[in-house]
């Protein structure tokens, strides 16, 4: 059933993309994600997308981990992480940031100051998913939150190893999570985007990938692989 769903999730995920490569329609973005693009560069931002999307969906076939082998995993956490950052670099490229309206409009109508007090909030309860978890693991040395087989071998010597660095990663992807969220806020609502937005973006994602890549080669070192018996 993993691998059915996962199959279906890449597939539909690639029709799309080759949906915007050959039509340059943008509109299965959002919005905001097109909103200040010139008219001319819209079909360019949506071909462009559209060839991230079908990363992403190479990607998310490579992460079925009953069917592939765990080298064939990290690849596919890396295409991940290549094809949203390639999605996100082009979207501020064409568009001038991620998510844009009329100048001092901010998010959905609301002033300046609402639309980044959104973002932080909904940046600051996403980030609990990794915060609550990850400190708990770190604290009590668990590793019941992961999968069963993701500790089937796990010598008893090394759980608490096992489960202080996945607590570190899964508070890292927390912590990303809302770094992402208050430079989106930040570029989203004020003119010119100022660089502190964009140098939080920036961390946010590469702490993001630098998490997520080390939870999967911690249960691969500890385990000796993704899937134990």
């Amino acid at each position: 059933m993993e691998g059915f769903i996962g199959v279906a999730i890449a597939g539909v995920t690639a029709l799309l993309g080759v949906y915007m490569i050959v039509t340059g329609d943008c509109r299965l973005l959002h919005g905001y994600h097109y909103a200040t693009t010139p008219e001319s560069e819209r079909p360019l931002l949506a071909r462009e997308t559209g060839v991230w999307m079908v990363v992403l969906a190479v990607a998310i076939a490579l992460m079925i981990p009953s069917a592939l082998p765990d080298w064939a995993t990290v690849v596919g956490v890396t295409l991940l992480v290549v094809g949203i950052a390639g999605t996100l670099v082009t979207i501020a490229r064409h568009n001038g940031g991620l998510v844009t309206s009329a100048a001092g409009a901010g998010l959905g109508g609301l002033g300046p100051r609402a639309s980044m007090a959104v973002c932080a909030a909904v940046g600051a309860l996403l980030s609990l998913m990794g915060l609550v978890p990850g400190a708990y693991m770190i604290a009590t040395g668990d590793v019941s939150l992961l999968h069963g087989y993701h500790y089937a071998n796990v010598a008893p010597a090394d759980v608490p190893a096992l489960a202080t660095g996945e607590g570190l990663a899964m508070v890292g992807l927390g912590a990303s999570i809302l770094m992402f969220m208050i430079g989106i806020g930040g570029q989203s609502v004020l003119r010119p985007v100022p660089r502190w937005a964009k140098a939080l973006m920036v961390a946010g994602g590469a702490l993001f990938a630098a998490s997520l890549v080390a939870m999967l080669l911690l249960i691969i070192h500890f385990n000796g692989s993704l899937m134990g018996a």
